[in-house]
């Protein structure tokens, strides 16, 4: 039987991660990158980045710029992917190829439609942009426009970019899309965890406002923005937005989000539900709380609450993630 010749190239390439000799790996991975292939260039440009290859980035930078150019070379976008990831890892600093992956929309017909496949290129090259030698006015020129970028993941990207750079004008930005909204609740939630990233206790404010909101999904992604903030007052909103009418759904989520805060005041909060709150709820906050930093802190009191509350399912939680406290 003929050997099938693209699955020999990958073979080839795939038996460098046993054993790199950089005399012989090298220059297979020099003639990888110039192959025809985007699937022989994605994985040469893989295997380059593990080993750290950084006397690769011009024939990785070649690699990018023809795959750019003749884009049905690279269907999926998996080459321009793979290339920028590898330049980004390696730590290349300039920012040309970044701002041209940045700008690509690749439309392909997939499953009767057309859709753009590169939504993961431009989520990379924003990323890779921060660590850029750009002028920051430049840069945050053109991820702003990428702040409704038609792809959500690069929405997400873009708003972790910019949070990233550390600028007055980041958080205005953030301010700015988070209270324009967007059709999906996890972007605004990356906006608002990123605010409180940039100005923990000026942003606190600004964020608990999304708590009384009109879309449960979003008032979630504010509770959960809160609840890894370490400032006294994010707990206050969040147990302030407690009493008021939530959803079964909202409580639970709110209460899990909880669970991986990294403020020691959310220990007493997490007992309290566990003692007082319906047994669903108060089951979820065990869990929460066995999960959490604070587990062996609590251990001795959610144990008292556990024996006066009797109640098969939270002694049950309590022994298989408390073990170390008997219940009698």
């Amino acid at each position: 039987m003929k050997k099938d010749p693209l699955k020999a190239k990958l073979a080839a390439l795939h038996a460098l991660r046993t054993e790199f000799d950089p005399p012989s790996a090298l220059p297979l991975l020099r003639k990888s990158l110039a192959d025809a292939s985007n699937f022989v260039v994605a994985k040469a440009a893989q295997i380059a980045g593990e080993a750290s290859c950084a006397e690769l980035i011009p024939e990785l930078l070649a690699a990018f710029d023809r795959l750019l150019d003749d884009v049905e070379r690279d269907p999926g976008c998996e080459g321009k992917t793979a290339l920028a990831r590898t330049l980004k890892d390696l730590e290349y600093d300039e920012p040309a190829a970044f701002l041209r992956g940045l700008a690509h929309v690749q439309m392909e017909a997939v499953w009767g439609k057309r859709i753009d496949t590169a939504g993961m290129l431009r989520g990379t090259c924003a990323q890779a942009l921060v660590a850029c030698d750009i002028d920051p006015a430049l840069l945050l020129e053109r991820l702003t426009d990428h702040l409704v970028d038609s792809d959500k993941a690069v929405r997400i990207e873009v708003a972790t970019a910019i949070a990233q750079l550390g600028r007055p004008e980041s958080a205005l930005l953030l301010r700015l899309k988070a209270l324009s909204g967007d059709l999906e609740a996890e972007v605004v939630g990356t906006c608002l965890v990123s605010l409180l990233a940039l100005n923990p206790t000026e942003s606190v404010g600004f964020v608990a406002r999304f708590l009384s909101g009109t879309h449960d999904d979003v008032r979630f992604e504010a509770a959960s923005a809160l609840a890894q903030a370490k400032s006294p007052d994010a707990l206050a909103f969040i147990e302030e937005f407690w009493t008021g009418p939530l959803s079964a759904d909202l409580r639970t989520a709110t209460i899990t989000a909880l669970g991986g805060s990294p403020n020691p005041s959310v220990c007493d909060f997490l007992l309290r539900i566990v003692a007082q709150e319906p047994n669903d709820l108060a089951a979820t906050a065990l869990s929460a709380l066995a999960s959490s930093r604070f587990a062996a802190d609590a251990a001795e009191r959610a144990a008292s609450i556990v024996r006066k509350r009797d109640e098969p399912a939270l002694t049950r939680i309590y022994a298989e993630h408390f073990s170390r406290v008997a219940i009698s």
